[in-house]
């Protein structure tokens, strides 16, 4: 499997801006994806666009904070100090 190319920190400012963060993933990059300029209608189709490709691609999606999000490709392991895993995203209650 193939090292990550890069770690894109993108702030998309509206869900026009997926394919450039789809772009990033396909090629296996780290993506931090920071939400917050975002209104919330794009934010949930944005966020369901990002869940559908990295389920795809069989990656992680972990949460920072309530707007940020680290996507990682398969293979890359995001550790926290609260969950220690991989995943976080999914595993919400």
């Amino acid at each position: 499997m193939a090292q990550p190319r890069s770690i894109a920190v993108l702030h998309p400012a509206s869900y026009r801006d997926s394919r450039l963060i789809g772009e990033h993933v396909r090629a296996g990059d780290v993506v931090v994806l920071d939400l917050t300029g975002m209104d919330a209608e794009d934010m949930h189709r944005l966020v369901d666009f990002v869940s559908g490709l990295v389920f795809g691609l069989q990656g992680n999606i972990d949460r920072v904070t309530a707007y940020v999000l680290v996507i990682a490709p398969p293979g890359v392991t995001a550790i926290d100090d609260l969950e220690h895993l991989t995943g976080s995203f999914y595993n919400q209650s």
